[in-house]
């Protein structure tokens, strides 16, 4: 979405730091591409990063700046090379400033499905945050989780857990890790701290909706989705495909329940 304002604003800062004589060149370019890039531009915003990077082929917020247009272009592959650069002319820098290249390389390869580089360039984003960040640890395991390595998983998300215990989000992809772990008591106790902090969620019941379906209690599952649904679950498409509720995805209550929340 274009945002004018913002981008207006970004490029009065570059005007009237460039007519103070402040700026490098190639600090001129990346104003100007994130400019670009801000306002939607994702093209320019390539552009303006390849004139920067002419000055300055080494600047490493150029070439995380330009990793992140291509990566809104769908070039992946270029977006990947562009980031791998930075990592190689930022390495004797400051390494919370590689947590952007890092990030795009975990995302890159979580699209690919390759978690194991995914977990590699996640565990440098915490190693560069000193892990204090939750949405970090977060991330590391859901890697985790995908390579099957549940003891990875389970640290990284209770410590994300501790980190953010009121965050919604955070409590409820907790959950989930506990249910792959199978500790189901632990995973329905996670969910029910949501309806504590966050009363009225439909992520409570629809949580507890997964416990119960995995250990095959069909009438408290279907009973506890009901309530989430009724609570408006967010993405109601997903419930069919939930590998949570696979014990019941051809039971006849469970299939007009879904046919009810995408109405």
């Amino acid at each position: 979405m274009f945002r004018p304002r913002r981008a207006f604003a970004l490029v009065a800062l570059f005007i009237s730091l460039s007519q103070a004589g402040c700026l490098e060149k190639s600090s001129e370019h990346r104003i100007r591409a994130n400019a670009f890039l801000r306002g939607g531009d994702a093209q320019s915003a390539v552009g303006e990063c390849d004139l920067g990077l002419a000055i300055k082929k080494d600047d490493v917020a150029l070439l995380i700046l330009k990793g992140k247009a291509l990566f809104e272009l769908s070039k992946l592959d270029e977006a990947k090379a562009s980031y791998e650069k930075a990592i190689d002319a930022g390495q004797n820098e400051d390494k919370r400033g590689l947590i952007e290249a890092h990030m795009g390389l975990a995302m890159i390869a979580s699209r690919a499905g390759d978690w194991k580089v995914a977990r590699n360039h996640f565990e440098k984003i915490v190693e560069a945050d000193e892990g204090k960040n939750a949405q970090s640890q977060l991330n590391l395991a859901r890697a985790c989780v995908s390579l099957k390595d549940m003891e990875c998983a389970l640290k990284h998300g209770e410590l994300a857990g501790r980190m953010a215990n009121t965050d919604e989000a955070t409590l409820f992809t907790l959950g989930t890790v506990f249910l792959s772990a199978e500790k189901p008591a632990e995973a329905e106790k996670t969910f029910e701290r949501i309806c504590e902090v966050v009363p009225g969620a439909a992520s409570c019941p629809y949580g507890i909706a997964m416990v119960a379906a995995h250990k095959g209690d069909k009438p408290r599952a279907l009973a506890k989705l009901k309530e989430a649904i009724d609570r408006k679950v967010p993405e109601p498409a997903r419930i069919v495909n939930e590998p949570w509720f696979s014990k019941i995805k051809d039971d006849p209550e469970f299939l007009a329940l879904v046919a009810a929340a995408q109405k």
